[in-house]
């Protein structure tokens, strides 16, 4: 069970890093991305779940090209649905009470808002 979700977790990671630059930032973003992020930067280790909730809103179209038998993709569902509940029920440890998209330190973040 526990390397299932390590798993889990894992594959979004890189799913997130991967499609954070080329299709979950918006325009105005991208200058930000490529000067809060580097070669030897993960850009999970920068940005956080504001951006996440934009590959969720993605994922069941980027799962489309994954070939996965119907039993595990319905299992996967399962663990991301929880994982978003997980995220609800926790939600002041993990997103920001207001969101500066100018700001250019930690990707947009700001904890004074």
């Amino acid at each position: 069970m526990t390397d299932v979700v390590g798993e889990i977790l894992n594959g979004l990671r890189c799913y997130f890093d991967k499609a954070l630059p080329a299709i979950l930032l918006y325009k105005k973003e991208r200058l930000q991305y490529r000067e809060a992020v580097s070669d030897n930067t993960s850009p999970s280790t920068i940005y956080g779940a504001e951006h996440l909730l934009r590959l969720f809103v993605k994922l069941p179209e980027l799962l489309a090209y994954v070939k996965i038998d119907e039993e595990t993709l319905i299992r996967l569902q399962q663990r991301l649905l929880e994982f978003i509940k997980f995220l609800q029920n926790n939600e002041s440890a993990f997103f920001l009470s207001a969101y500066d998209p100018k700001a250019t330190e930690g990707g947009g973040k700001t904890k004074d808002s």
